[in-house]
């Protein structure tokens, strides 16, 4: 979240927690930059969820703000020592998930051009806006119900 468009992932995760009633068998995490340890807890556990949505930032050269689904065939897996989503390994365990341990993996991402290299909190306003996208995608899929403030 300190990387200005690059918190895009941690903000659909408190947009859907904060609009949306989450039912009880699904969880809403933001793993922040620890989705690597998440993932590899994950191929290692002996119970798996069924399904896991992976949301993140990245730079696939789309319009800004475009909120993509991403088949875990199309992630990259040639190199070897990286951070996050938009990079591998982290993609390579994606892949590992979904054909060895048989977890259905579903990336929503936004392209937001380049990833900040400097510390600028906050979304930009076309990002920001891309986050509610986001968030009604995932919320349709699932079946989840807006919280009424009523």
């Amino acid at each position: 979240m300190m990387f200005s468009d690059d918190g895009f992932g941690p903000a659909v995760a408190d947009f859907l927690c904060n609009h949306y009633i989450v039912p009880k068998d699904f969880y809403i995490m933001d793993v922040g930059t620890g989705v690597r340890k998440l993932l590899f807890t994950l191929a290692l556990s002996q119970n798996h969820p069924q399904e896991i949505v992976i949301v993140d930032a990245v730079d696939w050269g789309q319009s800004l703000g475009e909120v993509l689904e991403i088949s875990v065939s199309q992630l990259p897996v040639s190199k070897i020592d990286d951070f996050s989503l938009h990079q591998v390994p982290t993609s390579n365990l994606l892949h590992d998930l979904q054909e060895l341990c048989g977890i259905k993996v579903i990336v929503v991402a936004c392209d937001i051009g380049d990833i900040p290299k400097v510390i600028q909190p906050g979304l930009s306003p076309l990002i920001a806006d891309s986050v509610t996208t986001a968030a009604d995608k995932i919320a349709r899929r699932y079946g989840l119900h807006e919280k009424s403030y009523a």
